[in-house]
């Protein structure tokens, strides 16, 4: 699949998420590319609140090209979980992920920033740079994922002047990985 047609499920999805009242913000690689260096990514990801009644008016708009299981969305959402949708057009997923509603992840809506995709320049909410680095380093956490370190490096790299330490730091050590962002910081020459 080219980019192209990532930037349409990315306008598809993102447009039903607008018209749902759902609050959503894009992370993972693609939120990565956006603050640094381009990555390939096969899927999109996204982390989102949503009340019951945003859930059903999102269940209500759905395109066919979106396969999807109703009841799944609707646990996701209860249980504050992750679910994907599957465009049947070009086998893309969209990880829908919802956010618990305490904790760092809870706060991580508050910080999202519109930013500029693809060719046509569209904006979409877009998790902070700090986030996608703390989010990086908490998945990896468990995993040990040297991709999750990689992309996390590559945005501390391109924005190492326009984050907020402060912020990492504190929440690095709540999170209980001070020693994975002093690691980066490192290698990062920070």
């Amino acid at each position: 699949m080219n980019g192209s047609s990532l930037f349409e499920l990315i306008d598809i999805v993102c447009d039903l998420m607008d018209r749902s009242g759902i609050v959503y913000a894009i992370t993972g690689s693609v939120a990565s590319s956006a603050y640094s260096e381009p990555y390939t990514s096969v899927d999109v990801d996204l982390c989102l609140h949503a009340s019951p009644a945003a859930v059903e008016s999102f269940l209500k708009i759905i395109p066919g090209r979106l396969y999807h299981h109703d009841e799944a969305i609707r646990d996701a959402a209860r249980r504050h979980s992750m679910i994907n949708l599957t465009d049947n057009q070009t086998g893309w997923k969209v990880d829908l992920s919802f956010m618990p509603e305490s904790g760092y992840l809870a706060q991580v809506l508050s910080r999202r920033q519109e930013i500029q995709y693809g060719l046509q320049g569209k904006s979409y909410w877009t998790v902070s740079p700090e986030d996608i680095i703390l989010m990086k380093l908490l998945w990896r956490k468990d995993t040990r994922s040297l991709k999750q370190f990689e992309n996390a490096l590559s945005v501390m790299r391109a924005q190492r002047t326009q984050l907020d330490w402060s912020y990492l730091h504190a929440w690095a050590d709540q999170l209980g990985f001070r020693n994975d962002l002093e690691e980066l910081k490192d290698a990062a020459g920070v």
